[in-house]
């Protein structure tokens, strides 16, 4: 008997998709990010540091009770794993090559732009609570 793995990247499209409100277009890049990550971690050209950062993104994306917990919030509940995500591509940038990182990203739009958007929005969004995060995440 095999067990099908579960498509997280697809749940969270499905979980943002209709998403109207608050921070609504950083949310809905949600599946996106994650995504990047998700192939990043399966390249074969990234490097052990590299990899533990994104391995830390991608376990904070699936902890259930985070900063921001989507069971109580919905998708605004994305904002801090978005955080965490365009905080650590900062990181990564200054140690994977540009060309590694875009060929992971999914997105339509470039890959810098959005996860400025990201960064920007989930920051403002999260005042204070940005260290927490980091700490949480294992970034800081």
């Amino acid at each position: 008997m095999s067990f099908p793995a579960p498509d997280y990247a697809a749940a969270l499209h499905r979980f943002v998709h209709d998403y109207e409100g608050s921070r609504q277009a950083v949310v809905r890049l949600g599946p996106d990010v994650f995504s990047f990550y998700a192939r990043l971690l399966v390249d074969e050209r990234l490097g052990r540091s590299p990899r533990t950062t994104v391995t830390s993104v991608l376990a904070y994306f699936v902890v259930p009770d985070d900063v921001l917990p989507e069971a109580e919030l919905g998708p605004l509940g994305l904002i801090d794993d978005l955080f965490a995500a365009s905080y650590a591509y900062r990181l990564l940038r200054r140690e994977v090559p540009a060309a590694l990182l875009h060929d992971a990203w999914p997105g339509e739009q470039s890959l810098d732009d959005a996860m400025a958007l990201a960064y920007s929005e989930t920051r403002s969004e999260l005042g204070k609570r940005t260290r927490i995060v980091l700490r949480m995440a294992g970034l800081v």
